[in-house]
């Protein structure tokens, strides 16, 4: 391999070619014809500057031989090496910054940086928090510390009651109203809606009775009409008395009180049968099925009733609301079902227009009527020696 040419030699040579170049470019500016603009500038800049293509080839020169002199780089390079980013192989050396650079550098834009010991800016006051967004505050006020506002978390019964919140197709949640118009232990009353699948509970308010609260039934068994015998599955009709012994805080259906079927007028006529209850769940066998939530409060109001000192709660059943206008429906027809009513609704005329009579009572005075078996009829009010009153257990 030849050896590589020595540093002065290369000067030397440069110096030669720079010197040619001169001459070559006084002696065509010197005879030349006159050119273009741009020739002609460019002459200009040269006799202005005579020594700048000397100056361009003999900076060429010293930067080749400062590359041919560095070691060559290994093929592998060590790993941190190699992992770090593409950077020049070798610093020029320091002679080269006296040197003028080799075209004017375009001017840049001076970034307007912070120096590196600029003071932070101030922290923001801890009890800024505390005040109101548009309230001037003094100095006076920034630096006085404000007392800390206890913020409580939210309850969690809160929670458990949005949890608890039942859907839109369920009765709203049953509260107990233990107010001033409604005491627990005030005397109640129950009157049923067969047909229109309704309980009414009424309690005792300023010396009358005032209606509560209406429940929807959620399941009675059979038709219309009264309860004959023992297995029917039918729903009794009439008028029943619930006593303490009545009632069932452990039923198979949550709670649990007996209508006291068969009562006196039922044994006069021979029908047959017991323990019809109104119950909690949704099953029905000659029952009426309130659902457990509605039971609990039904039968609390009664026991608490019971408890107070009322004897007996009655439990008036009917077919239906006993208005004129459904009395003739039912047992006479109209235009609905074509002026014909049911034949087995047409037996039950007679006991229907009894039930009636019970029912106009306790709408004209507004106190539940003393209901009488007297054979083949219910009696109310005063009644002779063979009627026995209805009584519960």
């Amino acid at each position: 391999m030849p050896s590589k040419p020595s540093r002065p030699i290369l000067l030397a040579a440069a110096l030669a070619l720079s010197l040619v170049e001169i001459g070559v470019f006084v002696a065509f500016a010197s005879r030349g014809p006159a050119g273009s603009a741009t020739t002609r500038a460019a002459v200009a800049e040269r006799r202005s500057n005579p020594f700048g293509a000397l100056v361009q080839n003999l900076r060429g020169a010293i930067v080749e031989t400062a590359r041919q002199e560095e070691p060559a780089p290994s093929e592998e390079p060590p790993p941190a090496i190699a992992a770090a980013p593409t950077a020049p192989s070798a610093r020029p050396p320091s002679f080269l910054a006296a040197l003028p650079p080799l075209r004017p550098a375009e001017p840049e834009a001076a970034l307007a940086l912070p120096p590196v010991d600029a003071p932070l800016p101030p922290a923001r006051p801890r009890n800024l928090a505390a005040v109101e967004p548009a309230t001037a505050v003094t100095p006076a006020e920034a630096t006085t510390a404000l007392p800390p506002v206890a913020v409580s978390p939210p309850a969690p019964t809160q929670a458990l009651a949005l949890a608890a919140t039942p859907p839109a197709n369920e009765l709203p949640p049953l509260t107990r109203r233990d107010d001033g118009n409604f005491r627990m232990g005030s005397a109640v009353y129950v009157r049923i809606f067969k047909k229109e699948g309704e309980l009414e509970l009424w309690r005792r308010q300023s010396g009358h009775f005032t209606l509560y609260r209406t429940y929807p039934i959620c399941k009675w068994s059979g038709h219309l009409g009264p309860k004959l015998k023992s297995g029917d599955y039918q729903s009794p009709e009439g008028f029943y008395s619930v006593s303490a012994r009545q009632l069932n805080p452990n039923s198979h259906y949550h709670r649990a009180f007996d209508v006291g079927f068969p009562n006196a007028y039922d044994k006069q006529n021979g029908r047959t049968g017991g323990a019809l209850m109104v119950h909690g769940a949704c099953k029905s066998v000659g029952c009426f099925a309130m659902t457990d939530r509605v039971i609990e409060e039904i039968y609390g109001l009664v026991e608490a009733a019971l408890r107070g000192g009322q004897h007996e709660v009655p439990v008036h059943i009917f077919p239906f609301r006993m208005t004129d206008m459904a009395l003739a429906k039912e047992t006479q027809g109209d235009w609905t079902n074509l002026w014909s009513a049911p034949p087995e609704h047409q037996q039950w005329s007679g006991f229907w227009q009894n039930l009636k009579e019970g029912y106009d009572l306790f709408e004209q005075t507004g106190e539940p009527p003393t209901a009488y078996a007297c054979g083949s009829r219910y009696a109310f009010g005063a009644a002779g020696g063979s009627c026995r009153r209805i009584a519960g257990w």
